[in-house]
């Protein structure tokens, strides 16, 4: 599809660039400028280690990459988008740029202190056990490094309509309290700072979800995208964009 799309606009395939797929690898709500949203606020600078946890086919990791000259790591556990991750790398000539590799966020694979960011969009939604991963999250990171993250939360009791992007059914669903995330983080010995973009993003799934709906698109998904919308309408889901500092031990003279 996305050969197809770069086709249409008469792009050639040798001269593919990064930011001509920003359009359609751009996989959670907001799009290309929702990542550009969260690095500047995460204050992502050149040369900065980024670790993107869930990095789906790529998107994100190659804006890193492309426009802020990370060294970027990407992690997936669904093999097939990581094939596509690393064709999408080599398109747009940056097979050698990005590392990418199957793991867990659970057991991250890199020595204590490796990074300078720890990255995720829309990934904790899929992971039960959160706690376990901002302790990971603690580990991999340098004294001075940071967790930033654009994630979906629940907001209160009310009943969930499914399917949603991330859980076609109730109990594959693992968004958490926004407080209760935030204290996770606080044990894990962060500083959390979040911002609510909810209004931001619901006008951009809804352009998404009518341009899949028109381009004949898988109808769970024209759903999903739906009751994600309404979800956060009716204030039952809510999205953040977190940046969460590690604390610094103080010393006593």
């Amino acid at each position: 599809m996305i050969l197809e799309n770069l086709q249409r606009k008469g792009i050639p395939r040798d001269r593919v660039r990064a930011a001509d797929i920003y359009p359609y690898d751009q996989l959670h709500a907001g799009g290309i400028e929702a990542t550009r949203m969260l690095a500047a606020r995460g204050g992502i600078g050149g040369g900065s280690i980024v670790v993107d946890v869930g990095c789906g086919n790529g998107g994100s990791a190659r804006y890193l990459h492309c426009e802020l000259s990370c060294r970027v790591f990407g992690l997936e556990l669904t093999v097939a988008r990581l094939r596509t991750a690393h064709l999408l790398n080599q398109l747009s000539g940056n097979a050698r740029g990005i590392h990418l590799a199957a793991a867990s966020a659970e057991a991250l694979p890199f020595l204590s202190g490796f990074a300078d960011v720890v990255w995720t969009q829309h990934v904790t939604m899929n992971l039960p056990d959160h706690a376990a991963f901002f302790r990971e999250c603690s580990r991999v990171l340098k004294p001075s490094g940071r967790y930033v993250c654009h994630e979906w939360f629940q907001n209160n009791s009310g009943e969930l309509s499914f399917p949603l992007p991330w859980a076609p059914v109730a109990a594959l669903n693992h968004a958490a309290p926004a407080e209760q995330f935030l204290h996770w983080l606080h044990e894990a010995g962060f500083a959390p700072e979040a911002e609510d973009v909810t209004e931001a993003m619901c006008p951009a799934l809804e352009r998404d979800a009518h341009s899949l709906e028109r381009a004949g698109g898988a109808s769970e998904r024209v759903t999903a995208i739906g009751n994600l919308v309404q979800a956060a309408s009716d204030g039952m889901l809510c999205c953040l964009m977190i940046t969460a500092s590690q604390v610094v031990p103080t010393t006593k003279g």
